[in-house]
């Protein structure tokens, strides 16, 4: 990086009659990467000058093996490494000392990757110590690289057997549904899979099966299937009917049939309709005849319907579902009718089910509600407020379970067909259940004493059922339990091909569920392997909408931005983050099942990736983008104005909005602050290991809190920058903090809601919390900050090895001008190592070095980088995980 930024200043000295003079640096005149690449390509004379200055050297070239490690290396660690990493002292738990350099025997291999990548990036040794030339550096390096390369090739031939992982929940979810065809919420009766920030969870090291979790899949099995299997007899229909005249409930000032954003009156639709009596099992239907009260400049009404359980007389014990969402923008003179369908067994209030209280509902309702949001809802307008938004009316609510249309359901005759063998050859109709079945389940073809061993478990069964339908629920609970279901597919034989394999690889990738019959079908004709077939497959399977969750699940853990949702927020510093009740018993309380900026912060960041797919856009685009994935109220939030609605969209962004890119989104400041005010420290670790792909070792467990080691002088730090260099005084601080605060401090505009704050309070001046009477609305708030708010914000560091940034936009900056392929190497780690579901390791190192030239070449876009990652030998052909 050194060499980079000379060759940057020396660029700017060099004079070219037709570009103007450089005043700022290059990075900042183009925004985008198209732009810089231009920008090098014109410059190409100058940089030859350039890099011939630079490139002399009278260094010598290191033998190999351990003669140049006793030559060359041994000689460097001693000038440079061993006084803070050797026998004395071992900074960071890491020596150098007791290395031999016989890279060759396999040994310290990943210790050698790390210090290859330490002087690589020049990272060690520290500015303030002595620095070797770039010479003696880059002779060590290609030494290391070296060295590992001619183990990798060497020890790529040799054999190993791949280590078993299970299907994570999000897999086993997604694989149930797929394979009967209907969704029931299986994960909460699972525990938990473990979770590591910025890692994937879908490895051999986490993916474990104890017996508990057997226990627990065997009651989801026969769950599952007590509803796909289903008995001859029809069974009896619940239907229920409500119907709402527009009659104006005075007290409210709203009409019976009006669903507001706050609730109505107490007789209104908006508070719900009960029953008393509904099925257990079977998929229901619920039809809604509504309409929508439109105030200029509105074109919709988001309608959502909610089920809940509870006693009656304290809904506050029961449990509630979302059904589903319309969007209504027919008039109240043309009413249409709606239709939501779900699974009963998905919502808890059957018999049996205890609520919080300690006792079993003893009703159902359906709500509709109201989820119009233009990001001023918790602004405490006066009462009457809701009246100039939109409304929903809604005439009449219709409940039909279970829906019995076609009987026996198709789910059911897909595993127990119509066929004249389950009369005339019982046990062949069994056999062909069976085979059908576990090679759907098993993705691959069944063997033979596989079969043999499930048809006889069916007779051992048969006598303590008395239905075919009972003893076949669970043989094939005993299926969903076997470790060819529970298990990834492995091949290992010949019916567990290669090809198979590739297929099960293809789909857990891109779908996080079992392959589709076209998948299958190729992987059975020995076509799968083939390029140009994967070239398309992965298309199409990008193009489905199953994808979608293959996306949702990759970003959350490689952003590690699940965390978020524990943040406790300040509502008194940021009142507009979640949504509270503006009057009654009940005021000032959070608004129960409602969406909250939070939510909405979690699709910005889910759907940006999957924007950035779709489009096919570089992977750099995730540092900084001309456009933000938005709705209304988290534009809002923002401050983006001319947006309208809760969908999302692609928004167009200026500069001065200050967002572009992963940096500025909500889900990263919000999970990386402590709710009350930015960190810095959770910030650039979160940059470092999710965008630059560094592993930051947490802190040890003896280091003080940051405010500890300040100590008395604390009191004067205005600034958490101030507050940062105090805590640098130490030595045990400072090690780990001068290569992460640089990180974090230009993240400081940003406060804890993720909202741009260029601006602090002056130093000893109170911050208030927000209070109604007060301040009366959120603008009275935000007036009295502004009176506070006088110091700016100093964002401004030296990154290590690198220039001085002020503020994100630089840091954007530097980070597409200077580390580029560090972040798009990154990006394709993540997808290789997700793909693969194993960790990589320095086998993996010059597979993807050739994965990212092949991507540099296309200007590192996203899909082509994952259709890369599925051609490539290491993702089809099965490999070791470890040496």
């Amino acid at each position: 990086m050194g060499r980079k930024m000379a060759l940057l200043r020396l660029v700017r000295e060099v004079p070219n009659p037709r570009l103007p003079p450089l005043s700022r640096p290059i990075s900042m005149l183009f925004r985008s990467q198209a732009a810089r690449t231009r920008l090098v390509a014109g410059f190409c004379v100058r940089l030859a000058l350039v890099v011939g200055l630079i490139g002399s050297s009278d260094a010598k070239e290191i033998p190999t093996g351990v003669e140049g490690h006793q030559s060359g290396v041994k000689p460097f660690f001693e000038e440079y490494c061993i006084r803070c990493h050797g026998p004395d002292k071992s900074k960071g738990k890491i020596t150098l000392h007791t290395l031999d350099g016989d890279l060759a025997e396999g040994q310290e291999l990943e210790r050698w990757e790390d210090i290859l990548d330490v002087l690589d990036f020049e990272e060690m040794p520290p500015e303030d110590e002595k620095q070797p030339s770039d010479a003696e550096r880059q002779a060590v390096v290609d030494w290391i690289d070296g060295g590992l390369r001619d183990y990798v090739d060497h020890a790529s031939k040799a054999s190993a057997a791949p280590q078993a992982r299970r299907l994570t929940n999000f897999e086993y979810q997604n694989t149930m549904r797929d394979l009967f065809g209907f969704e029931l919420d299986l994960v909460k009766a699972l525990p938990e899979d473990p979770k590591k920030p910025y890692h994937f969870n879908n490895t051999a090291e986490f993916m474990l099966l104890g017996p508990e979790q057997v226990d627990r899949y065997l009651d989801n099995a026969r769950r599952m299937l007590s509803s796909a299997i289903v008995d001859p007899e029809k069974p009896e229909v619940i239907r229920h009917e409500w119907n709402f005249e527009p009659a104006r409930y005075t007290l409210a000032g709203s009409h019976d049939d009006e669903v507001g954003v706050f609730d109505g009156g107490r007789r209104s639709v908006s508070r719900g309709v009960n029953m008393r009596e509904w099925p257990s099992t079977g998929e229901y239907r619920i039809r809604i005849k509504a309409g929508a009260i439109l105030p200029p400049g509105y074109d919709e009404v988001p309608l959502r319907i909610v089920m809940g359980s509870h006693l009656r007389h304290d809904a506050g014990t029961g449990d509630y579902h979302p059904v589903g969402t319309v969007h209504v923008s027919n008039d109240v003179d043309h009413l249409k009718e709606f239709e939501f369908r779900g699974r009963i067994e998905n919502h808890p209030y059957q018999v049996g089910k205890v609520l919080k209280s300690g006792k079993e509902p003893d009703s159902m309702w359906i709500y509709p509600q109201n989820l119009f949001d233009n990001g001023q809802l918790n602004d405490h307008h006066s009462t009457g407020w809701e009246f100039d938004v939109p409304r929903a009316v809604v005439r009449k609510i219709e409940f039909e379970g279970p829906i019995v249309d076609v009987w026996p359901p198709e789910h059911h005759t897909r595993i127990l067909p119509e066929d004249s063998l389950r009369h005339a050859d019982p046990d062949a109709y069994v056999r062909g259940v069976l085979q059908r079945f576990m090679t759907r389940a098993f993705r691959r073809p069944v063997a033979s004493e596989e079969l043999d061993r499930f048809a006889s478990l069916y007779k051992m069964l048969e006598p303590g059922f008395d239905s075919l339908e009972a003893t076949m629920r669970e043989t094939l609970a005993m299926v969903l339990i076997s470790p060819q279901f529970l298990y990834h597919t492995v091949a290992g034989d010949e019916i567990t091909t290669p090809e198979y394999e590739l297929a099960s690889k293809l789909s857990y990738f891109l779908w996080g569920s079992l392959p589709d019959e076209e998948l299958l079908a190729l992987a059975a004709e020995g076509d799968l392997d083939d390029p140009e077939v994967i070239v398309n497959q992965v298309g199409r399977m990008l193009a489905d909408e199953r994808a979608g969750d293959f996306i949702d699940n990759f970003a959350t853990q490689w952003l590690s931005i699940e965390k978020m949702k524990a943040v406790n927020i300040n509502l008194n510093l940021f009142p507009r983050f979640l949504y509270t009740v503006h009057r009654g018993e009940r005021s000032g309380q959070e608004v129960l099942f409602r969406p909250t900026i939070r939510d909405y912060m979690h699709e910005e960041t889910v759907g940006f990736i999957r924007e950035l797919v779709r489009r096919n856009a570089s992977v750099l685009d995730i540092v900084d983008s001309d456009f933000a994935w938005l709705n209304e109220p988290l534009a809002a939030h923002y401050g983006i104005e001319g947006v309208k609605g809760l969908g999302f969209r692609a928004v167009a962004i200026k500069p001065d909005d200050n967002l572009g890119g992963l940096p500025t989104q909500g889900s990263v400041l919000v999970g990386n602050g402590t709710g009350s005010a930015p960190h810095p420290i959770y910030r650039a670790v979160w940059l470092r290991e999710a965008i630059l792909g560094d592993e930051v070792k947490p802190p040890p467990a003896e280091v003080p809190a940051l405010s500890d080691t300040a100590g008395e002088s604390a009191d004067h730090a205005v600034t958490i920058k101030d507050l940062l260099a105090l805590h640098r005084t130490e030595e045990t601080c400072n090690d780990c903090h001068v290569r992460l605060d640089p990180w974090g401090i230009p993240f400081e505009r940003y406060n804890a809601a993720g909202q741009f704050q260029a601006f602090i309070p002056q130093d000893g001046a109170r911050v208030p919390r927000f209070n109604e009477g007060q301040h009366g609305d959120l603008k009275g708030y935000n007036d009295a900050l502004a009176k506070i708010f006088k110091i700016e914000v100093d964002a401004s560091a030296r990154v290590p090895h690198g220039p001085e940034v002020d503020g994100m936009r630089e840091l954007k900056d530097y980070l597409l001008g200077d580390r580029d392929k560090d972040i798009a190497e990154n990006v394709l780690r993540r997808l290789l190592g997700y793909g693969l579901g194993r960790a990589l390791t320095y086998r993996d190192r010059y597979a993807v070095e050739e994965l990212l030239k092949t991507s540099e070449k296309d200007d590192y876009a996203f899909q082509d980088m994952i259709v890369a990652v599925c051609k490539s030998d290491t993702f089809r052909n099965p490999t070791p995980n470890q040496p």
